[in-house]
């Protein structure tokens, strides 16, 4: 399920998702659908004392999602088209990607 650039392209959107962090913040959680060409994504933060808060996702993230599901097609033939990511404020990180059918 790992294209030939996924650690790349999982760096840029762990360092895009620093980058929007509040000050304040210990995570951000970024959850969504991605398919061919496109990509919806949402966006919260949360604060130690569990206060979660939805942010604005940074222009290129779901473009960069999208470079993400390109280089998994070109690996396997049926990519994952939802996933979460979520990023400490250290950069330490977790990517689930799955496959969800659009059958329900």
């Amino acid at each position: 399920m790992h294209g030939p650039r996924h650690d790349e392209i999982v760096k840029s959107l762990v360092d895009l998702l620093v980058s929007v962090l509040p000050e304040g913040a210990e995570r951000i959680t970024a959850t969504g659908e991605t398919d061919l060409g496109h990509s919806t994504s949402s966006l919260t933060v949360s604060d130690a004392g569990g206060t979660v808060t939805p942010v604005a996702s940074p222009p290129e993230f779901d473009l960069t999602l999208i470079q993400l599901w390109d280089d998994t097609a070109a690996a396997d033939a049926e990519p994952w088209n939802t996933y979460t990511l979520t990023v400490q404020r250290d950069g330490a990180f977790t990517l689930a990607l799955s496959y969800v059918s659009p059958e329900g």
